[in-house]
């Protein structure tokens, strides 16, 4: 099977792995870099494959006992190490790696205020110092390396520094400033981009059969990214009661800014930092059609819009802003209930509530 061939775009990122690995020089750790739902670990298993199936020499086959581990997330010598935290259950990591593999798109990421902890680091450490089980080598993926805490960042330093023979250490991040300088300059930066709208609404009705019009909606709420996207393509995409009801609590002229912010900390705890992450992606979408609305255009993702009484476009506009800034500063590690209640609450502050 062809290296990459289920990755969508990502020409430039392609042709730096496919060159090493067909060249069979493969560095000892890399760190693939871009927003989430890019292919960054569709690219990171490919490599894995690469490295261990024993049927392909510059590729790999993809029905070998050894593929299939390695698709299933079970290899033994291929591990993937997640931010947990010290609540997480053996158990809830499980069923993330179960939803990962059923449909392929799921992100690797349990909710909360997680970290990647140096005991964790000392583990893949100790299980590098031993023989792979095939023979081959091991791979080790670390799923939202930013998250490393300092202490675990330094541990794993000397790893990369020294790398056992045959270790090949991939590090996935959505946030390469968020990681030490020193981790960065042991490995090499591989950028994942976001897609154009063509390459994307081709991809979506491909997997998803959806129609020109559908996916070029769905594209509109993706960011140009493909996991996104296709996250979007379900049953959650269509039900827009969430968002609209977030519209109605702003608007709600019988709340004061405390009550507002109880009910929003308490969705955001409901919904935690991914299902804020979509519900401020609808709601600025939402607000741009409110304010194409307001100058006499047609929205352009949804058929209707609501009805928000006293609302203009600088209202519209200051709206789209905070939640902007909103998803910003998740992505950054800010508090859930913080950063929702802040785009919330300062929504009506400049409406004289």
């Amino acid at each position: 099977m062809k290296l990459f061939s289920t990755l969508k775009g990502q020409s430039q990122a392609k042709k730096v792995l496919s060159s090493a690995v067909c060249s069979n020089r493969l560095a000892h750790a890399y760190i693939l870099a871009g927003p989430d739902g890019t292919g960054r670990l569709t690219a990171a298993l490919d490599i894995a494959k690469a490295r261990i199936c024993p049927e392909e020499e510059k590729g790999f086959c993809g029905h070998c006992k050894q593929c299939r581990q390695i698709d299933g997330l079970v290899h033994p010598d291929v591990r993937i190490t997640i931010p947990r935290m010290k609540t997480t259950k053996d158990e809830d990591i499980l069923d993330l790696f179960k939803a990962r593999i059923k449909d392929g798109i799921t992100p690797l990421r349990i909710q909360g205020n997680t970290y990647i902890s140096i005991d964790q680091m000392r583990e893949m450490g100790h299980r590098l110092s031993r023989k792979s089980f095939e023979g081959q080598g091991y791979v080790e993926i670390i799923y939202d390396a930013h998250r490393l805490r300092r202490e675990a960042a330094n541990a794993i330093l000397k790893t990369l520094e020294e790398p056992p023979d045959g270790a090949l250490i991939v590090l996935i991040t959505s946030r390469v400033s968020g990681m030490l300088p020193t981790v960065r300059s042991r490995a090499h930066t591989v950028r994942f981009g976001r897609l154009t709208n063509s390459l994307m609404e081709e991809l979506l009705m491909e997997r998803t059969g959806a129609s020109a019009e559908r996916a070029s909606r769905l594209v509109l709420h993706s960011d140009g990214c493909p996991g996104r996207a296709l996250m979007l393509s379900g049953e959650k995409f269509e039900d827009r009661n969430q968002v609209e009801d977030i519209l109605s609590l702003i608007f709600n002229r019988s709340l004061g800014d405390i009550e507002l912010a109880t009910e929003v900390e308490a969705l955001s705890r409901k919904l935690g930092r991914e299902g804020i992450l979509t519900l401020c992606s609808e709601v600025t979408a939402l607000t741009h059609d409110l304010r194409r609305v307001l100058n006499g255009s047609k929205p352009l993702t949804r058929e209707t819009v609501p009805v928000v009484n006293g609302a203009d476009d600088k209202t519209y506009q200051r709206m789209e802003m905070l939640f902007q800034l909103c998803e910003n500063r998740l992505r950054a590690n800010v508090s859930p209930s913080i950063a929702f209640s802040a785009a919330a609450v300062g929504s009506r502050h400049r409406r004289g509530h």
